[in-house]
Parts: C-alpha cells; structure tokens; sequence
C-alpha cells in the first residue's frame, strides 16, 4: 500500500514539472518564458517599440509592439544566450544589419536598448532601459543680417549596426534658415570630432569649419547613455559661436578670426 501511494505521488509531482513542456528527459529543450519590463519607459515620448531577438544557433524573433507601450511584453524563447534590440524611431531606415540613414537626409529619433540576456532558465526578466541615441543641433544666426542661407552639417556615422553601435559611413544632412535664421539637423551618435558644418548662400559654400572640435572642446560625451542636444550661435560675420549644451548650466564661446588653422573659407 505504502509503495502504491509513493508511485501515485511520484506521477503527480512528475506531471506537475512536465507541465508546459512536452520534453520530459531533457529540461533544456523546453522554452524559456522571457519577460520584458517597460516599466520605465517614458510612454509619453516612446509610444511603441521595434523588437529584435537573436541567437547565435540561428533563432530569430522579431515584432513590433503598438503603443501604448505596456509594462510587460511576454513570450517564448530558446534558453540560450539572447541579443535583445529594442527600437524606437527606425521606421523608414530599418535594414537587415540595423539603420540606415540616406546620405542628404537627417536622423531619425532614434532611442535604443541592446543587452545581453542568459535564457537558460524557466523565466527571465530584462528591464529596458531606451536610450537617447541622436542629438538635435539648432542652429541660430545671430547679428545684423539673418537672410536665409542653408546650413550643412557632414560626419562619418550613417547609422546603426544591429548592437546599436554606430556604423561608419557618408553623412550630409542640408537645411534652410527660417525667417528667422534658425534651423534644426538630428545627428546620430558620434565616432569621433570630424564634423563639419558648411554654409552656402546658394551661390557656393561661404564658408565651413571643425564644429566638431569646438562640440568636444565643451566637453559634450558622445558616449553618453542618453545624448544631449546643442544649440549653436553663430554671429554671420562667422567670427564667433557659442554652444549651449542641453542640460547643462555653462555656454561655451569660441572666437574664430579667419585665419585660424580650424577654420577655412572658399
């Protein structure tokens, strides 16, 4: 009697750790429950998400979660060790290896969250964290004389790679001064300080110098978590610029007379 009741219990406690599962010899071959926390999402700047999953054995898992965004998005997944890429921003520029920007067209607003996560377990749960990953550069003409003229910013990130890190690649991206001389360009995370900005009037290029040099001299960090945008003064006589950092409490000013190594006028 005593031996019948110790093979009933065993099948119960047998049936209840199969549940969910049809593979009873080996616990690896069943899923993983993957659960992600968006709980810390500002929902009212990122309204939906773009989601990349990959492993190394092949596995792919992609969707795209309409807003507005929940606190938990719940599925299966290998139990194996996961890239995990969640988007927001990309749409138009998504490719197969990431984010492509056009060369002559601005960022787009990109937030991003890329992190590593060990599935090889029953349930895992990942915070997400979406990073700013672009940066708004307004620019102001500043003086006597705001007539419209166009303003160009070049650098060479054209995108993103598939772990977010920024891809090497052309960039140009062209606006026109409003009435009121000032224009707006989103750049991407940058790679190093060789941007440049241009000025034409539409008879030529005026003038173009190193902004990124001066952005780096303020002390702006790239590889910030969340990028900061910048505001540019620029008196038209081009003999002077002040930055004004997003955030921060200092401006920066540079006096550049022509001449000076950095600065270079066609």
């Amino acid at each position: 009697m005593r031996t019948m009741l110790s093979n009933v219990l065993m099948s119960f406690v047998s049936l209840i750790m199969s549940a969910g599962c049809s593979v009873k010899e080996n616990r690896d071959l069943c899923p993983c429950r993957l659960v992600l926390d968006f709980s810390e999402v500002d929902t009212a700047v990122i309204w939906s998400a773009d989601l990349d999953v990959n492993a190394s054995d092949g596995f792919v898992f992609n969707d795209h979660i309409d807003g507005p965004l929940r606190n938990e998005y719940m599925f299966d997944v290998p139990r194996e060790l996961l890239r995990i890429n969640v988007w927001y921003g990309r749409d138009g520029y998504e490719t197969e290896t990431g984010l492509r920007i056009p060369y002559g067209r601005q960022a787009p607003e990109v937030y991003f969250h890329s992190s590593e996560v060990d599935a090889r377990c029953e349930l895992q749960k990942e915070l997400i964290r979406m990073r700013k990953n672009h940066c708004k550069v307004t620019i102001r003409i500043t003086g006597n004389n705001t007539d419209p003229i166009k303003i160009a910013l070049l650098g060479n990130v054209d995108g993103y790679m598939n772990d977010g890190r920024p891809s090497q690649g052309p960039f140009r991206a062209e606006e026109r001064m409003n009435g009121d001389g000032i224009c707006s360009i989103v750049l991407p995370r940058q790679l190093d300080d060789s941007l440049v900005m241009e000025l034409d009037n539409d008879t030529g290029i005026l003038t173009r110098f190193a902004l990124g040099e001066y952005i780096a001299e303020s002390g702006y960090d790239w590889n910030a978590p969340d990028l900061e945008d910048i505001v540019i003064d620029l008196d038209f006589a081009v003999t002077h610029l002040t930055l004004v950092i997003q955030g921060w409490e200092k401006e920066y000013k540079y006096d550049f007379p022509s001449g000076q190594s950095r600065f270079a006028s066609r």
